[in-house]
C-alpha cells in the first residue's frame, strides 16, 4: 500500500523534473564546459603559468554554473508556476551534480599532475579517446538523470569530435591534437541546441507566465 500511495507523488516529481529541465539551460552549460576545456591549449600557447591557467578555467566554469542556476530561478521556475521539487529530489540532484563537478575538477587538475599510464594503450589516440570517453560518461549520466536522451547524443558528438580532430592532427592539418576545434564545434552545437530549447520553452510557457501577472 505504501508503494501505491507514493507512486503518484513520484510520477508527479518525475514529470516536473523533466519539464523544468526542458529549458535548455543545462544544454547551454554543457556546451560552455566543453568549450571551456578547449581553451587549455590556447592558454598554454600564451606561456601562461599552469596554476594561473587552472584558476582561469575553473573560474569560468564556476561562473557558468552560478549564471545557469540564477537564470533557472529567474526564468524557469516563474514560467512553471513556481512549483518546487521535493527536498529529497533536489538533494539527490545536488549530490549527483556535486559528484560530477568533483570528477571534472579531478580530470582538469590530475591530467597535469599525474602520468596516467593506461592512456598509452589507446595508441596514437591516447589523448582524444580517454577525454572523449570521460565526456561521454558524464553527459550520458546527465541524460539519465534528467530523462533527456539528447545528452547521449552530445556525448557521442564530443567523443567523435575529439577522435576526428586528433586524426586531422596526426595528418598535420590542425594543431594541439585538434582540441580547440573539437571543443568549439561540439560545444557550439550543444550551446545552439540549448538556445533552441530555451526558445521553445519561452514559447510554450509564455501564456502561463503572462497570466501569472
Amino acid at each position: 500500500m505504501k508503494h501505491a500511495e507514493n507512486s503518484p507523488s513520484r510520477e508527479v516529481n518525475r514529470r516536473l523534473l523533466i519539464s523544468i529541465h526542458q529549458d535548455g539551460f543545462y544544454d547551454i552549460l554543457a556546451g560552455l564546459i566543453v568549450m571551456n576545456f578547449g581553451l587549455i591549449p590556447i592558454l598554454d600557447a600564451t606561456g601562461i603559468n599552469p596554476g594561473l591557467r587552472q584558476i582561469i578555467l575553473l573560474s569560468i566554469y564556476g561562473l557558468s554554473i552560478v549564471a545557469i542556476i540564477w537564470l533557472k530561478r529567474r526564468v524557469t521556475l516563474p514560467r512553471t508556476g513556481f512549483v518546487q521539487l521535493s527536498k529529497k529530489t533536489t538533494s539527490r540532484i545536488s549530490t549527483i551534480m556535486l559528484i560530477v563537478n568533483v570528477v571534472i575538477f579531478l580530470v582538469f587538475a590530475g591530467s597535469y599532475v599525474l602520468d596516467i599510464s593506461f592512456w598509452n594503450h589507446f595508441g596514437s589516440y591516447q589523448l582524444s579517446i580517454p577525454l572523449g570517453l570521460i565526456f561521454l560518461i558524464m553527459l550520458s549520466f546527465t541524460g539519465a538523470l534528467f530523462k533527456a536522451p539528447r545528452f547521449y547524443l552530445y556525448g557521442i558528438l564530443v567523443l567523435g569530435s575529439f577522435v576526428g580532430f586528433e586524426h586531422l592532427f596526426l595528418k598535420g592539418v590542425v594543431a594541439d591534437h585538434g582540441i580547440p576545434w573539437a571543443c568549439s564545434i561540439s560545444g557550439g552545437i550543444m550551446l545552439l541546441s540549448g538556445m533552441v530549447k530555451l526558445y521553445e520553452f519561452f514559447r510554450r510557457y509564455r501564456v502561463d507566465y503572462d497570466n501569472e501577472y
